[in-house]
């Protein structure tokens, strides 16, 4: 499994889902209608830059540098375009725990795995985040042999950041993967099943702005 790089297994995640849905075997239930993430005008290069990653604050969840050998979520692979690694290594990973753990089978075993494997890579600078996002799944999720994509991409852009999300499965559990870039960092996302299905969109966009807000720590001007 390439050193775990594709994805591992996941928790019983409390990621309080955007949107509830109604019941299917209610043929008066209201049909369910997916919450679609907001997005805004990509803005300018403001100059902000980071000198190196930290532990995230994730809403009800507890988060933690990621230890020990398993590697956890996908690996974002470089946009060959930009300007060199910077900070103490070429990239950082943590882990968020919701209150309540699962266990999926994977490769024939039981695991236990994160709600949330967040990557965060330092660049001197991303000229132009949306395109560096599109270049970045490209290359990473979209060739990523060990994982099934589900529907299409969905792309959102923040002030300061372009997020790309997709839906897909993973040896046999549904997950959902986020790659983002700002002009200063890139970083990929997996969001581990709640429920046993894939998180939605809206939430996982959410959670990744609240993981780039507060997973890095801006260099001094």
């Amino acid at each position: 499994m390439r050193g775990w790089k594709g994805a591992v297994g996941a928790a019983g995640l409390v990621l309080l889902l955007a949107g509830c849905g109604g019941d299917a075997s209610d043929p008066q239930a209201e049909p369910r209608v997916e919450p679609k993430a907001e997005t805004e005008l990509l803005g300018k290069d403001t100059g902000v830059r980071y000198e190196k990653s930290r532990v995230p604050t994730v809403r009800n969840m507890t988060c933690d540098r990621k230890r020990g050998s398993t590697r956890y979520g996908l690996s974002a692979r470089a946009d060959d375009s930009l300007p060199a690694h910077k900070g103490e290594k070429n990239s950082e990973d943590y882990v968020c725990y919701g209150p309540d753990r699962i266990s999926l089978a994977v490769g024939g075993r039981t695991v236990a795995a994160p709600h949330i494997a967040a990557e965060y890579d330092l660049y001197g600078a991303v000229p132009d985040p949306l395109k560096t996002v599109r270049t970045v799944y490209s290359t990473s999720l979209a060739e990523e042999d060990e994982r099934t994509l589900v529907g299409e991409p969905e792309t959102v852009t923040t002030t300061t950041a372009a997020i790309t999300c997709q839906k897909n499965v993973f040896e046999t559990f549904p997950m959902t993967t986020c790659l983002w870039a700002n002009h200063g960092a890139v970083g990929a996302v997996d969001f581990y099943p709640p429920a046993g299905r894939h998180p939605e969109i809206a939430e996982a966009v959410t959670r990744t702005k609240e993981l780039i807000a507060t997973g890095l720590v801006e260099s001094p001007r």
